[in-house]
């Protein structure tokens, strides 16, 4: 009888720590699941809508200019667009990681920075006046801030000449203003559909594949290697082109003097959506949930971007400049921000049980 009575109470005792666990994991699993949707209401109110309403406030003025240069060219008005053209592209900075739900379904990000731009299929607008197949893919690359970037400074080195381009021929004012609306336009559907979009959004917490928790973390790492890596560094510098050097895949080319500065605006984007501006964020996350041997992780992620942002610093504020006479030192540049990519893209995926939902052409 004795025997009996002690083996029910360590089977008792077996049921009784099962259930403590499954509480425990039903706990944590439930505490996952909250702070995912902190995170995703965070990025959702005070990043990707906010950034989308800053980007169409400064497509706006930069609206507003272009009709008044279009009325009078003029050296004078040629730099009012000029300013304003850079203010947007640097706004831009900030939300071109966000390619998820209605930017993702409108191609917005193809139609807003496909560089270098198509100077030939530019100027092969402009020759006919007709503009309609800017909507086809194959001419994505001749509109955007990198096509007004040649349409402002690129026509020609001389800026009292292309003043004169644009009183001799009114295609370029048209071509101009065609360029203009269909950035505004883009700019304020994406920004109008995310007020239906966001509820969706912020609900989406599970593991999933299509789940925005794991899309917009996949869509934020894709940006950092591709958009921020290889764009505004590895391709110029001839990474993967056995070191052959292109100067003119540089961000705003036609411009360069604001390549560096454009890049350390992304840069500053970066960090603030890793770091959540002191709200639930991937850094926040990293810190609750990493295991003992992740546990320094997202001071090892902030301390990585800390020196890419340094690396940048030192460079010529002309990338053209830099890879003509020193092109070592942007492919420094490159392995210190490729360094963040491997902690982004291995060490954080592995703590956030999230898998990359893309294929990398180039490896980590």
């Amino acid at each position: 009888m004795l025997k009996k009575i002690a083996y029910l109470s360590l089977i008792s005792f077996a049921l009784l720590i099962g259930c403590s666990d499954d509480s425990t994991s039903s706990q944590t699993s439930q505490t996952v699941w909250e702070q995912k949707s902190q995170m995703l209401t965070n990025w959702a109110d005070n990043f990707i809508v906010p950034n989308y309403q800053n980007l169409s406030d400064k497509l706006t003025v930069l609206e507003t200019s272009v009709t008044a240069f279009n009325a009078a060219p003029n050296l004078e008005s040629l730099e009012t667009v000029r300013t304003s053209w850079l203010e947007a592209y640097k706004s831009w900075q900030h939300v071109e990681m966000f390619n998820i739900g209605p930017a993702e379904q409108t191609f917005y990000h193809l139609k807003m920075n496909v560089y270098p731009a198509s100077t030939e299929n530019i100027d092969t607008f402009i020759a006919s006046g007709n503009f309609s197949n800017l909507d086809n893919a194959p001419y994505y690359s001749a509109q955007g801030f990198p096509a007004m970037d040649y349409l402002l400074f690129g026509l020609n080195s001389d800026d009292a000449s292309i003043v004169n381009l644009y009183n001799s021929n009114p295609n370029y004012c048209n071509y101009l203003s065609e360029i203009m609306d269909r950035m505004v336009f883009n700019t304020n559907y994406v920004k109008s559909e995310w007020s239906s979009y966001r509820a969706g959004f912020i609900e989406s917490v599970e593991n999933t594949a299509t789940s925005s928790a794991n899309k917009m973390t996949n869509d934020f790492i894709y940006y950092y290697e591709k958009g921020f890596r290889a764009n505004k560094f590895g391709i110029p510098v001839g990474i993967f082109s056995g070191g052959n050097i292109f100067p003119e895949k540089v961000e705003a080319y036609h411009n360069q003097n604001v390549s560096k500065l454009l890049a350390l605006e992304a840069m500053d984007a970066i960090k603030s959506f890793f770091n959540g501006n002191g709200n639930p964020s991937l850094k926040q996350f990293l810190d609750n949930f990493a295991t003992e041997e992740m546990l320094n992780l997202s001071s090892d992620i902030n301390a990585q971007l800390d020196l890419g942002k340094s690396s940048i610093e030192g460079l010529d504020s002309n990338f053209v400049n830099q890879l003509n006479n020193d092109f070592l030192g942007m492919a420094v540049t490159y392995d210190n921000i490729q360094a963040g990519t491997v902690l982004l893209k291995t060490d954080m995926l592995s703590v956030l049980q999230i898998a990359t939902d893309y294929v990398d052409a180039d490896g980590d």
